[in-house]
This record gives C-alpha cells, sequence and structure tokens, in this order.
C-alpha cells in the first residue's frame, strides 16, 4: 500500500481523500514486529453509535508466503497509524489515527495459483472487547449509573480515556450478575438517561476515545458540515476552489426512507400502554404514553416532528406497545431505586425517543475524513426532482429569487442528520468514509 498513498512527500493534501499509511504493524505471538503495509491491499475501519469497541478488517495480497514464514496462528496483534496533511489554505488541519487491535480471525482466504499469490483477510477488534469477551464480573453496586459504567470500562477493562456527555441522572441499587464486562455496560446503560429522559449511547471513537453520550446531547449540538448531493466538479481539480467543492461533495447516496409509522408504533414510538406492579405496596398503575403530550419537539434534529396529529393518530392507540413491569419499592428495607423502578420513571418516553431516530435513513459516501464520526451532526441537502425547463420557469416566477439553482433544495429530504455509522475504506490510493445517518424528525411544517 505504500506505492498508493497519496499524500507521500507532499506538504499539503490537494484532494480531500489523499491520506498516508503510516504504518500497520503486526506483533506475532512471540513478540516479533512486521510492518505488512506493502502487502496491505484495502484497509476497512469502521465505528458505530451502537458499538462499544471499533473494528478493522485488512486486505492482503501476498507474495512472499508471509502467511507460512511468520506463521499467522490467530494470536496477532496489529497497531494502525494513518494521516493526513491540511489543505493549502489551512481551513482543513492535518489529522492522525494511531489504534491498537487485536486480531479474532482471518474469515476469507484464497490462493490464486498461477500468480503464486495468497489473499486473505485479517478481521481485528479493539483491544477491550477481546478481553471483555475471557472476561465475567459479578458484584453490587450503588454508584450512579456513570460512575459504575465508568468503573467497569477502567477498572475491569483498562481503558482509561473515558469521557461522558450529557447529564446522567438515573441512578439505582443493584447486582451485576456474571456477564462479560460490555455485556454488563449494556445492561446498564439500557436504563440511562438524561433530564428529558434520553437515551445514552456508550461507544468507541477512531480519535480512541470511548463516550457515554445522551441522545439529547448529541442532536442538539452544532453541526458539522454541510453536503451537497450534487454531481458535477466545475473547478480546475487541485485547486483550492476544487478542494473545497469536494470537501462538501455527497459522491452517491443510498437512501432507506422508512417512514414506517406503523413498525415505529409497534415499538411504542407514538403511543404505549405502561403497566405497573408494586409487590411491596400491593398496588397497580397504568401509565398511557401519547406523543402529542409527551414529546418534546423542540430538542430534535430539525425541531419538528415526523408525526402528524389529527382525530384517529397513532398517539391516541396505546394499546400498541404494552408493557408490564414488577416494581418492588421495598427492596432494600426502604424505598430506593431498583432496577426496575428507573424504568416505572421514563413511562416510555425513553423508548420513543429512540425510536423516533428511525424515522428515515440515508447511506452516503463522502471524501475521507477522520472528524465524521458517530454522533456528529451533518446538514444533507438533496435536489429538488424538477425537469430543468420547469425549473427555469419555476425560478421565473419567484418573487424572492434565490442567487442560483444550487439553492433550491428538496425540504422535505434534506435537514440535519445524526451519524450512526461511518465505515473508513482505504483503498486504491482514496480514502472515503461510508456513512449512515438518520433524523427524528422532517424538516417541513405537518
Amino acid at each position: 500500500m505504500a506505492n498508493q498513498r497519496t499524500n507521500f512527500g507532499a506538504r499539503v493534501s490537494l484532494t480531500p481523500g489523499a491520506y498516508n499509511i503510516d504504518k500497520i504493524v503486526l506483533t506475532t505471538h512471540d513478540g516479533k514486529k512486521y510492518n505488512i503495509e506493502n502487502i496491505t491491499v484495502k484497509l476497512n475501519i469502521t465505528e458505530s453509535l451502537y458499538s462499544p469497541n471499533i473494528l478493522a478488517q485488512i486486505g492482503i495480497k501476498d507474495t512472499a508466503n508471509f502467511f507460512e514464514s511468520t506463521p499467522l496462528i490467530g494470536q496477532e496483534k496489529i497497531r494502525i497509524v494513518v494521516s493526513t496533511k491540511p489543505n493549502s489554505n489551512g481551513k482543513v488541519k492535518g489529522k492522525k489515527i494511531d489504534l491498537n487491535f487485536i486480531v479474532t480471525e482471518y474469515p476469507l482466504y484464497a490462493s490464486v495459483e498461477e500468480e503464486h499469490t495468497n489473499v486473505y483477510t485479517i478481521a481485528c477488534v479493539s483491544d477491550h472487547a477481546y478481553y471483555s469477551q475471557l472476561s465475567k464480573i459479578s458484584r453490587s453496586f450503588t454508584n450512579s449509573i456513570d460512575q459504575e459504567i465508568k468503573k467497569i470500562i477502567t477498572e475491569d477493562l483498562g481503558f482509561t480515556d473515558f469521557e461522558v456527555n450529557g447529564t446522567v441522572i438515573s441512578r439505582m441499587k443493584g447486582i451485576i450478575r456474571w456477564q462479560t464486562p460490555l455485556e454488563a455496560i449494556e445492561w446498564l446503560r439500557r436504563k440511562t438517561y438524561d433530564e428529558a429522559f434520553s437515551p445514552f449511547f456508550f461507544y468507541h471513537s477512531i480519535d480512541n476515545k470511548i463516550r457515554l453520550s445522551s441522545l439529547h446531547n448529541l442532536i442538539t449540538a452544532k453541526e458539522y458540515h454541510t453536503y451537497f448531493d450534487e454531481r458535477q466538479f466545475n473547478f480546475t481539480p487541485y485547486e483550492e476552489e476544487d478542494y473545497d467543492q469536494r470537501v462538501s461533495r455527497i459522491l452517491d447516496v443510498a437512501s432507506n426512507l422508512k417512514l414506517g409509522k406503523v413498525y415505529q408504533g409497534v415499538n411504542g414510538g407514538w403511543a404505549s400502554e405502561n403497566n405497573y406492579l408494586d409487590y411491596s405496596y400491593k398496588t397497580y398503575t397504568k401509565y398511557d404514553y401519547n406523543y402529542a403530550n409527551d414529546f418534546d419537539q423542540s430538542l430534535t434534529l430539525n425541531k419538528k416532528t415526523p408525526l402528524s396529529l389529527h382525530t384517529d393518530s397513532l398517539n391516541l392507540m396505546p394499546k400498541s406497545h404494552l408493557e408490564h413491569t414488577s416494581v418492588n419499592n421495598l427492596a432494600f428495607g426502604v424505598e430506593d431505586d431498583s432496577y426496575n423502578k428507573l424504568k416505572e420513571k421514563t413511562n416510555g418516553k425513553t423508548r420513543a425517543i429512540e425510536e423516533a431516530l428511525e424515522t428515515a435513513s440515508h447511506d452516503i459516501k463522502l471524501f475521507g475524513d477522520f472528524d465524521l464520526n458517530p454522533g456528529t451532526v451533518i446538514n444533507l441537502k438533496f435536489p429538488k426532482a424538477v425537469d430543468p425547463a420547469v425549473m427555469k420557469k419555476l425560478l421565473a416566477n419567484m418573487k424572492n429569487k434565490p442567487k442560483s439553482q444550487r439553492d433550491l433544495w428538496d425540504k422535505h429530504l434534506s435537514g440535519r442528520h445524526l451519524i450512526t455509522s461511518v465505515n473508513h475504506l482505504f483503498e486504491d490510493g482514496e480514502y472515503f468514509s461510508e456513512i449512515r445517518v438518520k433524523k427524528d424528525s422532517f424538516n417541513i411544517d405537518l
């Protein structure tokens, strides 16, 4: 891959997809180190808002019998260092990622006999996720949930760069039963929420930080950049204007518009009936969640709603999602928060906020950027589907004419979106970010 470095020897980056593979070092079971950059033909690094670890896949083309001579036995460690350079005007800074992985398997292997070549894939996972599978924990706890999660990730798994974004107000007493550390964290995360009852995500980013972030904190953040779904490039290649245009260009898009209100409704997105049986006081209570009454639209990405409210609206059908929860208020001898008591406090609101994020999604391809990470908000602009001749008449009849046709966008599809997963792809000398984005609201009034 060394001969495919698009930044090699340059002080600045001329295209946003330029990068340097500084090193891909494989350490064998007996401690020997090999830089396998020269036999690497493809590199994928994947991060997700729903994943506590980063995945890497390395495509190898072996013409020197490296597999046997090393030998590779499935106990290897890998360090990947990739960097980018700043652009010519300094608006885009140079960046570097430095990540450590442990090999989990070699899922693909093939031999090209006539070329005397072996091709195979190395699948890797972050260190802490690898060791989590080989460990079990069980203990009681009384901390706030974010503090207990921090204890697990730092003390049990030895990962120190951990941060919390958003105010965790959920706390409880309980016992972690025999589980892997990451399973225990996921069990705790599901009961974690902030003042708006917004759920939290626990995820690992390529800046090598693990974050516990509330959805409310993420979607109300300032957007990182605006990207346009256009196909033509109209500036001289390698000039500053060309660089800026490419940075903002959507190269490819595949949309799963979803708009499946019935599926969100079945999962409690618009209404739910929440039943609670308290063993301590022998009482039975019920709360009907109603989207119109309980959902704060000002906390959505586009400050609007994805649901039209009318006389027979889905928010008036609480039996679309039923839940029955047993509560023991005196489990510890006095009234105190327990696992199910936290669920009673949310009354279906946290579940509904999660479902709203499934309103619509797009899979888009952009030029590579290390700052495009899960949890980042970006603005997408999609063009109107209008024939050029019709568009010309439309512009002529508009009172407040835009400066150009480029200012006419589909308001329904466009808007603020949250990145939920990113695949950083390095292949054939180019770096691209393949991104999945979601939104919880439309950009139009219903």
